[in-house]
């Protein structure tokens, strides 16, 4: 998994075989050695609730934890030369939010691709 901050958005790419992972109920980790034996963690999770109630973002100084429900995971992996992605925002106080983008790398090269997004109507996720 890569992972990339830009302004209020936190951008998560992930391979089929990590999409594979998330997919089969188990979580994709990147970790990230820090000076003096300090450790990051971001974590993507999947959940079996239901979509309003299945995406959920924690954090703390160790680390960042993102649940998605597994019905939206398994939108994604549909094509294999386009890149997929998941999009959500989460309030971080009463006037900023936080963009979470999840996206799932075609087989191809990463450099010559094509992005595909996926938003689920409100009647898919219920």
């Amino acid at each position: 998994m890569d992972v990339r901050f830009s302004g209020q958005s936190l951008f998560c790419q992930i391979t089929r075989s990590e999409l594979a992972t998330l997919a089969s109920g188990r979580s994709v980790d990147l970790i990230v050695h820090l000076p003096r034996h300090h450790v990051f963690r971001l974590s993507v999770r999947p959940s079996q609730l239901s979509a309003e109630r299945g995406w959920k973002l924690d954090s703390d100084p160790t680390g960042i934890w993102l649940t998605i429900p597994r019905s939206e995971l398994e939108m994604l992996g549909q094509t294999t030369t386009f890149a997929e992605r998941l999009v959500r925002e989460f309030p971080v106080s009463d006037d900023e939010k936080l963009q979470v983008i999840l996206e799932a790398l075609p087989d191809e090269e990463k450099d010559d691709r094509s992005v595909l997004e996926i938003t689920p109507t409100p009647a898919a996720t219920s």
